[in-house]
């Protein structure tokens, strides 16, 4: 197994978050609790889940933590600071105490009205303010028994207006209807209405708090019979604003003291989206690298960051809201369900924010995505955003950091074949990953084959929504790959070989290696080459990567007094790296860029290897290369012996194209060629009969 690129932080960042660590915190937060957290065991405090909001209904049990940092809890109390008049309310006696510094702790509201718990560890004190309320429904204008003359879209008419063309609107409809599903029941109330909470003892006006009998029977028109039948407990039905926002009987446009509250914490999507094995999204999730705090960058003079970092920012980002516009919020918020998602609109697939994304172009100009799907929501912040030639001019006239380089996730660029320099006089060639995967990044990050859970019922973290290519006990989803190329790249992504004009060696070790591991190679071959010509120059760059032997690489830091070919040569190999893949997004473009830095340095480069000189042991069908290819594709095939081959090219249906190959050949490696010009692009087969030795490989025309 390949080892994976893997970031060290600078120097000071790292004596910046030591500095940091020695700041003593005291914080009280909600703490939310998916339905299958809850039936992780049956003997903690965890007994109804919690969407961590804190505007809440009356009777809901609520669970908070309490942390401390830059020291262990000595003898942390808690208290309720203030309540509503007449609330006998009390904090839960048992608490779950996850370690020396965390601490949880249930909490139930009897009242309507402002409650802050504080929790005091000798001189550190911490808060959490919220509210309980009762629901309402988003069209009802009785509130509190007096009809107010408002509801929901009385202030918010184009969120309203949007959410009603939501799946959401109109779930439980559809499922009563038995448009869902046959096997619609009444399980699915309980998140497919509004305020349904299944503790009994919460009474808050949700849709479980009034009459109501499930139809014996799911058929078009039982919908409109139950908002006759029972219509207290249908002003509630279906996911409406309250669901997400908290119920509104204290609100009537006010948000002071958590009357209404908008989270983008992940925990209110787990609420229903995380139980069982048909509800797992946020499971999944909680695995992702999105799911990592990077809240680092927020604040003054960093509004641009926020962008990718913050989800909150994201969103901005895709609205529009400049940076200096006085609603713009720079504050954190995590990279949850609603950073990609839209609560509000469908306007895009999967409710997703954007379906498009810009790259930077030289000129200071952009070029719009226009072949990457669903994909292209990834490319707003995995790219370079920063454009090769201009960094490259800008260096030689200012002083050059550690940012100097693609601004971490080059891998839309890479996908796109955009932002890499032709250097050495090595033309740059691309591989079509981005037409042949439809959604790009999203067909194989997101690949899962329909089956998301074990035998066990353990929910598969590879795939999905977890977005990772490795599962956690590192097994690769090769099964990514084997929708366009079969099953002959191996067990691992660390054995995908890529040839280019007969050669798999690109790094020059006299070993033909998989793609990974050979541009792990040719970006060490240019990186040592600048520190060799350069004098002063070490590598010790806080970037870099564990080799397979378990040494450290470590990249060099520019300066202003590098020439502009070394400059180059370096962009290339640092943007390769930041690609993250291994050359595996684009093996062409990445190898042949590389392949550049390394001729502009004076380093040599792989030639043609003649494979005949070498008798195979065992029969070997290659994956042909190019592929996908335009209009021909080379198909190498390996002999151990003297054998009577046959290779056959059918089409998806099984009809036969053609027949290449029908004769006795030597002992060895063979290569065919074969021209596709006068058929149309899709999916192809091509059989290699040699004894009783049968093969059949994928192989796909993209014209």
């Amino acid at each position: 197994m390949i080892r994976k690129f893997t970031i060290i932080l600078s120097a000071l960042i790292l004596i910046t978050a030591s500095i940091s660590a020695q700041t003593v915190k005291l914080s009280f937060s909600p703490y939310g609790v998916s339905p299958r957290d809850v039936v992780k065991s049956t003997t903690d405090i965890y007994t109804y889940p919690f969407n961590s909001l804190t505007n809440v209904g009356v009777g809901t049990l609520c669970y908070f933590k309490a942390a401390i940092t830059g020291k262990k809890f000595a003898s942390p109390v808690f208290s309720i600071t203030t309540k509503p008049s007449g609330s006998t309310a009390k904090i839960g006696t048992t608490k779950d105490v996850q370690n020396d510094s965390t601490q949880i702790v249930t909490f139930t509201s009897d009242k309507a009205g402002t409650y802050v718990l504080t929790v005091t560890d000798g001189t550190y004190t911490g808060t959490v303010t919220f509210n309980a309320a009762k629901y309402v429904g988003v069209y009802n204008t009785v509130i509190n028994g007096i009809d107010t003359k408002l509801q929901c879209k009385t202030c918010h008419s184009d969120k309203v207006a949007e959410w009603e063309n939501t799946g959401h609107s109109t779930m439980m409809q559809r499922g009563v209807d038995g448009i869902v599903s046959s096997r619609y029941g009444a399980s699915c109330l309980g998140c497919h209405t509004t305020g349904y909470d299944k503790d009994s003892t919460a009474v808050n006006d949700g849709f479980d708090d009034f009459p109501f009998t499930f139809p014996t029977t799911l058929a078009p028109g039982n919908y409109a019979k139950l908002l006759t039948q029972f219509p207290d407990a249908m002003t509630r039905a279906n996911i409406q604003c309250e669901s997400c926002h908290g119920p509104a009987s204290g609100h009537l446009g006010t948000t002071t003291d958590e009357r209404m509250v908008a989270s983008w914490d992940a925990k209110v999507c787990a609420y229903c989206h995380d139980s069982g094995t048909h509800h797992f999204f946020p499971d999944q999730w909680a695995t992702s690298k999105h799911a990592v705090s990077t809240s680092y960058p927020t604040g003054s003079g960093r509004e641009i960051c926020v962008r990718c970092h913050s989800g909150k920012g994201f969103a901005e980002f895709v609205e529009g809201v400049s940076t200096t516009d006085p609603y713009f919020d720079a504050s954190y918020a995590p990279i949850t369900c609603a950073a990609c998602h839209d609560p509000h609109s469908d306007a895009n697939q999967f409710q997703l924010r954007t379906v498009s994304a810009a790259l930077v172009a030289p000129g200071g100009t952009t070029t719009q995505v226009t072949n990457a799907g669903l994909g292209a929501i990834c490319m707003n912040c995995h790219q370079s955003r920063t454009e090769a030639n201009a960094a490259i001019a800008g260096a030689g006239t200012s002083a050059i950091n550690l940012r100097f380089g693609p601004h971490y996730g080059a891998q839309g660029d890479m996908l796109e074949s955009n932002n890499m320099l032709e250097l050495g006089g090595q033309k740059l060639a691309k591989t079509n990953h981005i037409g042949a995967t439809v959604d790009a990044c999203v067909r194989c990050h997101m690949y899962t084959n329909n089956v998301t859970a074990d035998a066990q019922g353990n929910i598969i973290k590879m795939g999905g929504h977890t977005f990772s290519m490795m599962s956690p006990d590192g097994t690769d989803n090769m099964e990514a790959c084997a929708q366009c190329h079969g099953s002959t790249f191996g067990t691992g992504f660390d054995q995908v070989k890529f040839y280019l004009n007969g050669t798999a060696d690109f790094d020059n070790n006299g070993v033909e290696e998989g793609i990974q591991n050979e541009v792990r190679g040719m970006i060490p071959n240019v990186m040592t080459q600048l520190a060799t010509t350069i004098p002063g120059v070490v590598l010790s760059k806080g970037y870099g990567f564990t080799k397979d032997d378990g040494t450290w690489f470590g990249f060099p830091t520019p300066s202003p007094q590098w020439t502009k070919d070394q400059l180059s040569a370096y962009w290339n190999a640092f943007t390769a790296f930041e690609d993250k893949s291994g050359g595996i997004h684009n093996p062409k473009y990445i190898v042949t860029a590389l392949r550049g830095a390394m001729k502009l340095l004076g380093i040599a480069t792989a030639v043609k290897q003649d494979y005949q000189d070498t008798v195979p042991t065992d029969y070997i069908v290659y994956q042909n290369y190019p592929n996908p290819f335009n209009p021909s594709t080379n198909i190498r095939f390996a002999l151990p012996k003297e054998s009577h081959v046959k290779l056959t090219v059918f089409d998806v249906t099984g009809r036969e194209i053609v027949t290449l190959v029908n004769d006795n050949l030597n002992a060895g490696v063979h290569t065919v060629e074969w021209s596709a010009k006068d058929l149309a692009s899709g999916m192809y087969l091509y059989r290699i009969e040699a004894g009783s030795f049968v093969k059949v490989n994928k192989m796909i025309l993209l014209k």
